[in-house]
């Protein structure tokens, strides 16, 4: 079902703000509840991609899909060398303790936003040719309804992190929530940013919603990856993590 990127920039803002509301309410960077989140949400996502995206891009008309989603993981790469694992649910807090890492942090985290909103402010292509010389089209179909789940919940684990970070240094609450509403509201700028250069025909939005979804791929290939194979302590075997990876690797075959 599509939805106007109003729609999904409330969802993405409104998840970010959840997360945001659960430190300040709860105090708790973590939790047996927030980690089998964290692993459902990025086994979620990975099949998503593995299941759906990466199957569209491929069936796109945009030459050297491939590109796209390499392009993507190496980003996310050298983000993730800045934002010390914001993103995949923990923070080094005594990392952070300077304004200037403070500001690396929260641009890496920034870039990482807009690029996950983009898709919601695109089009997608429901027809899809697959050769001149044999006329075969391949139906596509809309996955953002999919996408916003996976990107909601891993947008409440993200800012929860992030908002643990920002008290632990010291900040002010009240300055500490304006940074998470900035950080909240980058999502959805990419959306609205997206869509913008759609409408004002700057770009071709059917042609640039597949590349931006590629490198979208690689963000979340290496972002899912990382959640997954992080170790749990002593190397254990956790039968309930297992378990949420299973239930969100099946959730994402479910969805169309």
């Amino acid at each position: 079902m599509e939805h106007s990127p109003v729609f999904y920039a409330a969802v993405l803002f409104g998840s970010a703000m959840l997360g945001a509301g659960i430190y300040l309410l709860t105090h708790k960077q973590t939790s047996k509840g927030i980690k089998l989140l964290l692993s459902f949400s990025a086994a979620y996502l990975l099949a998503l991609t593995m299941l759906h995206l990466i199957p569209e891009v491929f069936a796109s008309d945009i030459p050297n899909a491939g590109w796209f989603i390499i392009a993507g993981f190496l980003l996310q790469v050298i983000l993730d060398f800045f934002s010390h694992g914001v993103e995949h649910g923990h923070a080094h807090h005594h990392s952070h303790t300077g304004t200037r890492c403070r500001f690396t942090v929260m641009a890496s985290l920034w870039i990482h936003a807009f690029i996950e909103g983009m898709p919601f402010g695109g089009v997608i292509e429901h027809v899809h040719h697959h050769g001149h010389e044999h006329g075969h089209a391949h139906a596509g179909h809309d996955h953002r309804d999919s996408l916003l789940l996976g990107i909601s919940l891993h947008k409440i684990t993200e800012t929860l992190v992030f908002t643990a970070l920002l008290m632990s240094t010291g900040m002010s609450k009240w300055k500490g929530l304006f940074w998470v509403v900035m950080f909240a509201a980058i999502a959805p700028l990419g959306a609205f940013a997206h869509h913008w250069l759609g409408t004002t025909g700057l770009v071709n939005i059917a042609k640039m919603t597949p590349m931006v979804i590629g490198v979208l791929i690689g963000i979340l290939l290496h972002v899912s990856t990382t959640i997954l194979f992080e170790s749990e302590e002593g190397h254990s075997f956790n039968i309930y993590k297992f378990g949420s990876i299973l239930l969100g690797i099946g959730m994402a075959a479910l969805v169309l």
